[in-house]
């Protein structure tokens, strides 16, 4: 997003991130964007918990926000078959799919698994922000 100009809040929106974290405004910024909203906890606060890995589910639905929350009408039929149409994030992860963004992994028998639960590594984030900008699907990117 090209380290947008933000002011994060006095009071952390999350019990589990202090003001002075070293990600304060990184984290605050996503949940101010509606990029990334924590969980609720059971008595009502929300949590960040943010030494969890970012699995690629929720990699697919940061993104897709990150894009603005686009207009798009997913596929009847799933085009990976560990995702069925009635996944949480079945839209953002077809999106994505549909864009080149993530395309997940060509199966010996030739089916398609986007593999939702597992955690992004470093690199796969890499390509898949890399792919993002040059689809020209976000704001103020550098040039492709």
């Amino acid at each position: 997003a090209g380290s947008p100009a933000y002011v994060p809040s006095a009071t952390s929106p999350f019990t589990d991130i202090a003001t002075n974290h070293a990600f304060y405004k990184e984290i605050t910024w996503l949940a101010a964007t509606g990029i990334s909203n924590g969980w609720t906890e059971p008595d009502g606060t929300k949590t960040y918990r943010p030494t969890l890995a970012v699995s690629r589910e929720a990699m697919a639905a940061f993104m897709y926000r990150l894009a603005g929350s686009p207009a798009y009408v997913p596929s009847a039929t799933s085009p990976f078959t560990d995702i069925a149409t009635n996944h949480a994030f079945y839209k953002e992860i077809t999106w994505l799919a549909a864009n080149g963004i993530s395309n997940g992994w060509t199966e010996p028998d030739g089916t398609k698994t986007y593999r939702p639960t597992l955690a992004v590594s470093r690199e796969a984030m890499a390509a898949f922000m890399y792919r993002l900008s040059a689809a020209r699907l976000i704001g103020d990117q550098p040039p492709a």
